[in-house]
């Protein structure tokens, strides 16, 4: 030091303050620090004692080369108010001793006291047990100083090679150091120290500075990870045992993540949601120690392109002639670009049948297909989605039913469907709806298993239509659950084009006309002649609707049985013909 005397150990003033004597006790001198000057000389600063019984006669200072002695009297202060004295030795460089006072007061039964006994060595340095990170400041702990003569510790932050002094602190017992300047969010923070005497003299400076662990994070969007690096804490004589990630969401408790060996200092995360806000910290731990140290603190609120989860058909319905109205559903945090639905007759050959930017995303969209045959075909549909990072997701699989049916000519209806197919869905049961003239009406409810319905005993004139309508109970993969209803397209049956003739009439009776009843669609002619016995023509008619009413040139004839030819060709050009005998009661 420019002073030219070599800073050595002191003994802290405060440790006097418990030493305070009662009327009996001679209290020595506040021995503050032996140094040694350039030469080798020893120099002793003391503080002059308070005493409150007689005059003043000497100090006697007591020098040993052993902690334990024996000490020998070394020097006799005679003024009372003179504060150091040095010690002649002239190898004081090279020899460790030590020294301890006393006060002569004419204080005829008093206990003669000792100050504390100080050596000529340095302080003893400091052992550092970490540097951490804590509410984005660096902290130094290390271990109280041995040396008695320890007083408080000076700060350094080394930098660019250099210990640079940035604080000193006071008090042997204090073992903890906050850097209010510190910015361990930017770069490590390297720390040592040194500990000092009361005097100011200071010990040798740690030579192992300790370092902050400095988190960095980088987004990757597209994979919606996150990299982490981070620093390697070195300098602990036992080495890294591990290291552990902690990362709180959304603001819950911090939770353990991940552990990692000591060699490990970079880690890819995933699996966070688009706008999730995490706060990680990498925490190292000493082997077989307590010590930690708590990385910067990295927060960032995830702005990741989420892919197109929970994308799922969640309905096919066919709501009016050649129209299926598809349902569909996507995670509404999904970062999507286009949307495109596509159909297929077979599931395995698909065409696109629109593409579109995204709907609202929150609530179940529908997609109208105007294009469909739905009395000729059942179709598969799907959607394909296109993310911000050029990545297709297709979504689950819903089929139409395509309804069928004949009328058979004993007045029967025979309906058939396919299979209601949903991904993740399981059909409940199959409604069937009629409309018989008078708008659609339930009609009854199927198991699963029956595809096929068949009933008879409407009237000859009936045209029935019907629809079914699957009832599926939905379970998804993102354990969103719902009862659907997919209705099919509607058929109308007709009986097939036929005449139905009476067997026998009563021309003076109730039913006393003779009229073909037509089931043919559209009557382009018709011709209708009864014969009698001997093959005369006794009745013609072309109109459908006049009938024989038992006459014969205005004669109603004899009871018997008389022939009949009714020729009808309808609107498809489809000639049918009825032939028979009819029984005439009178």
């Amino acid at each position: 030091m420019a002073t030219g005397i070599r800073k050595v150990v002191l003994l802290g003033a405060l440790a006097w303050v418990t030493v305070r004597a009662s009327a009996q006790q001679i209290i020595p001198p506040y021995l503050h620090c032996v140094s040694v000057n350039n030469n080798g000389d020893i120099r002793l600063d003391w503080g002059v004692p308070g005493n409150a019984c007689g005059p003043f006669q000497a100090y006697y200072i007591f020098r040993s080369n052993n902690i334990n002695g024996p000490y020998s009297i070394v020097a006799t202060i005679l003024n009372q108010f003179q504060t150091s004295y040095v010690d002649p030795v002239g190898n004081g460089g090279n020899t460790t001793y030590f020294y301890y006072m006393e006060s002569d007061f004419n204080c005829p039964g008093g206990t003669v006291l000792q100050s504390d006994t100080l050596d000529n060595l340095d302080p003893v340095t400091p052992i550092i047990n970490y540097v951490t990170v804590s509410a984005d400041q660096a902290v130094i702990n290390w271990q109280p100083g041995t040396s008695p003569e320890t007083f408080g510790y000076i700060i350094y932050r080394f930098l660019n090679g250099f210990n640079n002094p940035i604080d000193t602190v006071y008090g042997a017992g204090v073992t903890t150091y906050v850097d209010a300047a510190s910015t361990p969010s930017l770069d490590t923070m390297s720390y040592t120290l040194a500990a000092i005497d009361s005097c100011i003299n200071t010990g040798l400076i740690n030579e192992s500075p300790q370092h902050t662990i400095l988190l960095e994070d980088t987004v990757i969007r597209c994979s919606q990870s996150i990299i982490l690096n981070w620093s390697r804490y070195d300098r602990w004589q036992k080495g890294v045992e591990k290291y552990d990630l902690f990362i709180s969401v959304n603001g819950a408790p911090p939770v353990l993540y991940q552990t990692y060996t000591v060699n490990t200092l970079r880690d890819t995360i995933s699996g966070f949601n688009d706008g999730d806000e995490l706060c990680m910290t990498i925490v190292a731990k000493e082997k077989n120690s307590a010590f930690l140290s708590t990385s910067n603190e990295v927060c960032v609120t995830l702005n990741v392109v989420q892919a197109a989860n929970d994308l799922y058909v969640r309905g096919v319905s066919v709501v009016a002639a050649n129209t299926v109205e598809v349902k569909y559903s996507v995670d509404p945090l999904a970062d999507l670009k286009t949307f495109t639905i596509e159909r297929s007759v077979d599931s395995i050959s698909f065409t696109a049948l629109a593409t579109f930017s995204p709907p609202d995303l929150s609530v179940v969209n529908v997609f109208l297909d105007t294009t469909a045959q739905t009395s000729q075909s059942s179709y598969y549909y799907r959607l394909i989605t296109l993310d911000s990072c050029n990545v297709h997701d297709t979504s689950s699989l819903g089929r139409t039913m395509l309804l069928q049916g004949y009328a058979f000519s004993d007045l029967t209806y025979y309906i058939s469907w396919n299979p209601s197919q949903m991904d993740y869905g399981k059909v409940i049961n199959y409604e069937i709806y009629r409309d018989d003239g008078n708008g659609f009406n339930f009609l009854t409810s199927l198991n699963a298993a029956t595809l096929n319905y068949e009933e008879g005993n409407l009237t000859e004139t009936a045209t029935p239509c019907y629809y079914v309508v699957a009832v599926d109970s939905m379970i998804f993969p993102n354990g969103v659950k719902d009862t659907i209803h997919s209705r099919s397209n509607e058929i109308c049956l007709n009986q097939p084009s036929q005449i139905y003739m009476p067997n026998a009439f009563a021309p003076l009776g109730k039913n006393n006309v003779f009229t073909p009843i037509l089931n043919v669609e559209g009557v382009k002619s018709f011709s209708f002649l009864i014969f009698n016995r001997w093959g005369e023509q006794i009745f013609f008619s072309e109109n459908p609707s006049q009938g024989w009413d038992g006459k014969f040139k205005g004669v109603y004839v004899q009871q018997g049985a008389y022939a009949y030819v009714v020729d009808v060709i309808d609107d498809s050009g489809k000639h049918i013909q009825a032939k028979g005998t009819v029984m005439v009661i009178r």
